[in-house]
């Protein structure tokens, strides 16, 4: 099972219950998708039944999971982000654009600093097999762009608040067409640099130095973002 590994004795039920939390906030496990038996995750974390169903009743709390009798245990298929799509997202203008990328100048400064503070060393360790993906993909601007946002969604993830996953999922997919554009009018540089920036601080576990970073990163693509309309626009 990917991203699982056998569990030390140490602070036991906390591992699991972090372990396969992880695999929904990572979407290893996907919503609607029945999460392995209580025999099967015995067996990967080489842990007993009663820990493993401690786990199990943690994350039905946190409404991440739901068991339904003789099935099984599935992940919920949340419906938060729905309420963050009204209508107007369907025909987005050049100020919606603005107002998303000046929502997550906020948004995503705030998740970085927590991502700082909160990310495990696995976590931490996708983020950077991530960015080496980055640098190998410069070459192909859709896959490269495709790494970018999933390094982005990997942050959400990192501050292991649902709520924030969810809303990054709610507008991921608006950004594809204007960053796409953007990279490939600009090339992958200024990317590079800042997505660098933010991992070595998290890595260092420096919460001021991930917003600042996140923070400066955000404003300069929206500033390029307005740049770029100006001159579409014929402003």
């Amino acid at each position: 099972m990917a991203g699982m590994v056998e569990i030390k004795k140490i602070n036991v039920g906390e591992q699991v219950y972090q372990q396969m939390k992880n695999q929904i906030l990572m979407g290893e496990w996907a919503p609607g998708e029945k999460i392995p038996s209580e025999h099967q995750l015995m067996e990967l974390l080489n842990v007993s039944r009663g820990t493993v169903r401690q786990a199990v009743q943690k994350l039905a709390g946190e409404n991440l999971i739901e068991t339904r009798r003789g099935e099984g245990s599935f992940v919920r298929v949340n419906r938060l982000a729905d309420y963050f799509r009204p209508a107007f997202l369907l025909s987005l203008d050049t100020r919606d654009m603005e107002e998303i990328y000046a929502f997550r100048s906020m948004f995503e400064s705030s998740t970085a600093e927590a991502a700082a503070r909160k990310a495990t060393e696995e976590q931490i360790q996708q983020l950077a097999r991530n960015y080496q993906r980055m640098q190998e993909e410069t070459g192909n601007y859709e896959q490269y762009v495709n790494t970018d946002l999933e390094f982005h969604k990997l942050i959400c993830a990192c501050t292991q608040n649902t709520l924030a996953l969810q809303i990054y999922n709610s507008y991921e997919n608006l950004l594809i067409p204007s960053i796409l554009h953007t990279t490939e009018a600009i090339g992958v540089q200024n990317g590079l640099k800042y997505h660098r920036l933010i991992l070595d601080a998290i890595q260092s576990r420096d919460p001021e130095k991930a917003r600042a970073a996140m923070q400066e990163h955000m404003e300069s693509n929206l500033k390029r973002f307005k740049s770029m309309a100006s001159v579409s626009e014929g402003i």
